[in-house]
């Protein structure tokens, strides 16, 4: 994924809009410039309500785009904001993990005049000066995910979120019934203090008070990872070098507990796992328990919520461009199911449980990499492309 990209509709897609052609037509330019178009919509009249009808130029600033999670949440949100006319440029910057460079991002946004950004703020509150500034610089600002303090409404114009709390408790809740006689547990969060990780660990915490057989291991309240798959996989080799057992393994990124091999190379089964949805973990499921295979693999999963940009893009043109969030968000699953995760007004959504080993749910799609969601929203040509960099 390039670190910065700023894509606009150019000196004839500007003369385009003011000689009055179709908006739509003049819209589409952006979006078919990133990956030949495949994360375009097409084209709806009326459009949404949520896109308003003054010219927008739109902005992701990511904390960390280097991951698959961050290239399917991008991928989406050019999808939702391609289903609006108005909307006149695309630009995404990567904060590389880095607290100045993610405050930096914002801070020249804003100084170039993006009407609305959207903001993974992974640096948590220290990131609240520069998207308060770019507010009162006149940008519709959307924080999502990731709490930043501050008041809605003064310091930016809303937060769209997510109950980490329920997500964490619901993993805990069904540990506990894939741990019948207790075990060890590990907790794989992001970086230092932010609000996702912890609120998901309060929800495991509060999952295991009754049950104290499990045992929790590692770092308090989390492990430290950044979301950074080269990081889990440190985390993951120091985890089972000093404890014996390791039986269980909660993760917000959690595919690379799979992927990083690091259980088959200490001679190590896999445990149970808990996280949120990715392919590989069904498909391993299947490999794992084929022809009456015994394993102790199991694992459930939440979807991964990639498509809360979604929600995020609808608020931040509403707030730009004076239009209504009034339409539920609705997420069609790889198998079809229809899940509405926000409804009219909406600005927390409600995940959904995508896998359950233990029930015999698990999702898999050979045709599609090891990390990608099956509950994103997304077609399969649309996450292939977005996991191979074509953002």
């Amino acid at each position: 994924m390039r670190a910065t990209q700023n894509l606009s509709l150019g000196i004839a897609g500007a003369a385009a809009m003011l000689a009055g052609l179709a908006p739509a037509q003049a819209a589409s330019d952006w979006c078919k410039q990133i990956a030949n178009g495949i994360y375009c919509a097409e084209p709806e009249n009326p459009p949404p309500s949520f896109c308003g009808t003054k010219p927008v130029s739109l902005a992701l600033a990511d904390g960390f785009a280097a991951n698959p999670w961050r290239q399917m949440t991008a991928a989406s949100a050019i999808n939702e904001a391609s289903r609006c006319p108005n909307v006149t440029s695309w630009t995404h910057t990567d904060g590389q993990g880095n607290t100045q460079k993610s405050i930096s991002d914002v801070e020249g946004l804003a100084a170039k005049g993006v009407n609305a950004i959207i903001v993974f703020p992974d640096a948590g509150p220290a990131m609240l000066p520069a998207i308060r500034d770019a507010h009162k610089q006149g940008a519709a600002v959307i924080p999502f995910r990731a709490e930043v303090g501050g008041k809605e409404g003064t310091d930016y114009n809303a937060f769209v979120g997510t109950d980490f709390y329920i997500q964490g408790k619901t993993w805990g809740d069904w540990l506990v019934g894939a741990l019948k006689d207790g075990g060890n547990v590990a907790y794989l969060g992001g970086p230092p203090g932010t609000s996702e990780s912890t609120d998901k660990s309060r929800g495991l915490h509060d999952a295991f008070k009754a049950n104290p057989n499990i045992k929790w291991i590692g770092q308090e309240p989390f492990e430290v990872t950044n979301w950074d798959p080269s990081l889990i996989s440190k985390a993951l080799t120091a985890l089972i070098a000093r404890y014996p057992k390791v039986d269980a393994v909660v993760g917000d990124l959690s595919i690379p507990i799979l992927t990083s091999n690091a259980f088959p190379r200490a001679g190590k089964e896999l445990p149970v796992i808990a996280g949120e949805d990715a392919n590989g973990f069904g498909c391993e499921w299947q490999k794992e328990h084929a022809d009456g295979k015994q394993s102790n693999y199991q694992f459930t999963s939440t979807s991964a919520e990639q498509w809360n940009s979604r929600l995020a893009v609808r608020w931040a043109l509403a707030e730009a461009a004076g239009g209504k969030v009034d339409e539920p968000l609705i997420i069609v699953d790889s198998k079809g199911g229809k899940h509405q995760v926000a409804g009219p007004g909406d600005k927390i959504v409600k995940t959904f449980v995508m896998d359950d080993s233990l029930k015999g749910v698990v999702f898999c799609d050979p045709s599609l990499p090891e990390s990608a969601g099956n509950g994103t929203g997304l077609t399969n040509a649309q996450l292939q492309s977005a996991l191979k960099g074509g953002l």
